[in-house]
């Protein structure tokens, strides 16, 4: 059972024949409740302020547990943005790798057009050749036959001759 400053002050003691001194008693009991009041009080506040000590404790530590919660999601999530960031890097890098391959396919296949066509113009420019060379060759053996036809007397029979002839021809004609 607790004892309230109350319970101390209305403490009735029963009177023997040899007891204290009644006003002693009283001022004594009076001196005590008063000490117990005051101590009373005091643990009454304590207790208030535990109480709420208590509350902001545990407030605190709420907020330690949603602190570690969110430390804990936020190295999550920036172990997933390393992820991720990991698997877009190796993305692009094959996106670049396949492009690069992409244009080394193109320029080898342009490479290769245009070996087709030097080749091509080699050819065109060697048949060109042969057959202007043919050209040539028949124009001169034209210039040939109309040379000696043209030299050719009707009464001489030989080159010979008619070279003979002409040069009669030229030296009358002086």
């Amino acid at each position: 059972m607790s004892l309230t400053p109350l319970d101390i002050q209305k403490k009735e003691f029963k009177k023997s024949f040899r007891g204290f001194d009644e006003t002693e008693v009283k001022d004594f009991l009076e001196k005590v409740s008063e000490a117990y009041e005051k101590i009373y009080k005091e643990n009454q506040q304590l207790k208030e302020e535990i109480k709420i000590l208590s509350e902001r404790v545990r407030g605190y530590e709420d907020l330690e547990t949603t602190l570690k919660k969110a430390i804990v999601l936020a190295e999550k999530t920036a172990e997933e943005v390393r992820i991720n960031a990991e698997k877009e890097k190796e993305i692009i890098l094959k996106e670049a790798e396949s492009k690069a391959k992409d244009i080394i396919s193109d320029a080898e296949n342009k490479r290769k057009r245009i070996l087709v066509q030097q080749e091509e113009i080699i050819k065109q420019f060697i048949i060109f050749k042969t057959r202007f060379v043919n050209f040539l060759k028949a124009q001169l053996e034209t210039i040939d036959t109309i040379g000696l036809e043209f030299f050719m007397d009707e009464k001489t029979c030989s080159v010979k001759e008619a070279a003979f002839t002409c040069d009669e021809d030229s030296e009358e004609k002086k």
